[in-house]
């Protein structure tokens, strides 16, 4: 009987992942089965006009968005200015940053199993406003803006154990037994990285030259990316640029890659036939660069490369505020707020999210709610199975 390998080589948490079939004629063939069945948009809200946060999922099946699928199913409110989410094995997670609180959501129900209390779990110093997060080897690992990354169990929810980092820590990634940690000091410059040897616990905070606010990292093709965003004076005046930049953790230096306030990394794959190894795939980025008041522009950068080019949106979204990418299909999803009667961005009216395929042809729009903020995917490789 024909078979064939349904599967894509993965970029998860910002590090590749390969895998190919058995070529062992005695025992059974293996196959990696994927799976890419949607999308979710976490809504911050507005803190300050009293909009609370809300999740909206979206299905590739039937091409539809629904709004408020945990209130929907919870009867109560996700809480104050959510973050970041991801979903890891049947469980959704949400880092809820006002509310102090991770949610932990079953995929498939949207109802709730555990509401972690971040102050509780850290402290009330330690635990304040959770901030991004991300999964692996059965733990969840998220930053605080108390300036810790705290790991909990997936099983238990209790704490396993945490880091101190650097000051109003973001994003972070796994790569090769180290999670790093990108160290923003709310954007009034100085900001720096971490690295945490997951083996002996050991944390190396360093600052990084021409790195002073870094938000968002990634680990590609051996290399250590940062998105860093302009930082600020007490008068609000803008110092440095919005750039995507390779990082040499160990010399403490950076070279900027692409211009861009926003960024999303992808490994693209191929479906191959059985007994035909599915090999590495170049990881690559799509940068959005959304300068207030500018005209918003998108480039692709393969990792590694230091020259971007031009990627043309057969529609850009009327005021682009994130760039995100579906792991497996490739797909290319921009979130945007619309824009109120004045002319200007809408924040406190619902947003939208254009999808489009990864050569930038619209597909789909869906509604998202106020404040959308970012993205995650229910799409992942499975471990291989036999016949």
């Amino acid at each position: 009987m024909k078979k064939y390998l349904l599967g894509l080589a993965v970029l998860l948490m910002g590090t590749a992942v390969m895998t190919s079939c058995s070529d062992d004629n005695d025992g059974p063939e293996t196959y990696l089965q994927v799976y890419s069945t949607g999308a979710y948009v976490v809504n911050s809200g507005n803190m300050y006009s009293n909009i609370e946060s809300s999740l909206t999922a979206i299905d590739y099946a039937s091409s539809t968005a629904t709004q408020n699928v945990f209130k929907t199913a919870n009867g109560r409110s996700l809480g104050n200015t959510a973050n970041d989410g991801i979903v890891y094995g049947n469980k959704i997670y949400l880092a809820v940053d006002q509310s102090n609180t991770i949610e932990v959501i079953d995929k498939k129900t949207k109802q709730s199993i555990k509401q972690i209390k971040t102050t509780d779990l850290l402290g009330n110093a330690e635990g304040a406003e959770p901030r991004h997060i991300i999964a692996d080897g059965g733990k969840v690992y998220f930053t605080t803006f108390g300036g810790y990354v705290a790991a909990v169990d997936t099983t238990s929810f209790a704490l396993q154990k945490k880091w101190q980092v650097g000051s109003y820590p973001e994003g972070l990634v796994i790569a090769h037994g180290n999670i790093y940690v990108a160290n923003s000091n709310y954007g009034k410059g100085g900001g720096n990285i971490s690295c945490i040897n997951l083996a002996n616990d050991n944390v190396e905070t360093k600052n990084i030259e021409g790195v002073n606010n870094p938000t968002s990292i990634y680990y590609a093709s051996n290399v250590l990316y940062v998105l860093d965003n302009q930082y600020y004076d007490a008068s609000y005046n803008a110092y440095g640029e919005n750039a995507l930049r390779a990082v040499s953790f160990a010399e403490g230096k950076s070279q900027k890659v692409a211009d861009g306030n926003y960024a999303a990394c992808v490994t693209p794959g191929a479906t191959t036939t059985a007994r035909t190894s599915v090999k590495e795939v170049r990881p690559y980025f799509f940068v959005l660069n959304a300068p207030f008041g500018g005209t918003p522009s998108v480039s692709v950068l393969a990792a590694g490369s230091t020259q971007a080019q031009t990627m043309t949106l057969s529609e850009m979204p009327v005021s682009p505020c994130g760039i995100f990418a579906d792991p497996l299909n490739g797909h290319i999803f921009v979130l945007s707020y619309r824009l109120g009667d004045n002319g200007y961005a809408d924040y406190n009216g619902n947003g939208y999210v254009v999808e489009y395929d990864s050569t930038g042809q619209k597909l789909h729009e869906y509604e998202t709610g106020v404040g959308s903020c970012a993205m995650f995917f229910d799409s992942a490789y499975k471990t291989a199975y036999a016949e």
